[in-house]
């Protein structure tokens, strides 16, 4: 099994596989959808993550800070998450972090 998952990896790390994976990544991440969405989708669509994001936490959660700051302290996750530079930014960063995760190799200086 460990063989395996060895020759596994090792596949998909070769040099032209791990481009493919961050040029796909990077779609994913930062390529504009070419259809423009009405306001009233946007609106929808933001509605629904503000409430998929209030019904994350648990509902003890809510009865141990109580419900206001629950909304308040959601409210200005969500809020903060609409701000496109940042988000792009948060990206980079966390991309950076994965990257020095999966090759350690990367962070060390040769002098």
């Amino acid at each position: 099994m460990d063989s395996y998952i060895q020759h596994k990896l090792e596949m998909i790390l070769q040099e032209h596989r791990v481009v493919s994976l961050v040029t796909m990544l990077r779609d994913a991440v930062f390529c504009e959808n070419s259809e423009e969405r009405t306001t009233g989708d946007k609106q929808r669509r933001a509605k629904k993550a503000f409430d998929e994001m209030m019904n994350y936490l648990p509902d003890f959660m809510e009865k141990c800070i109580g419900q206001e700051a629950k909304y308040e302290g959601i409210r200005l996750l969500f809020d903060g998450f609409q701000q496109p530079l940042l988000n792009k930014q948060m990206t980079y960063v966390l991309m950076d972090i994965a990257v020095e995760e999966l090759f350690p190799e990367l962070g060390k200086v040769n002098f």
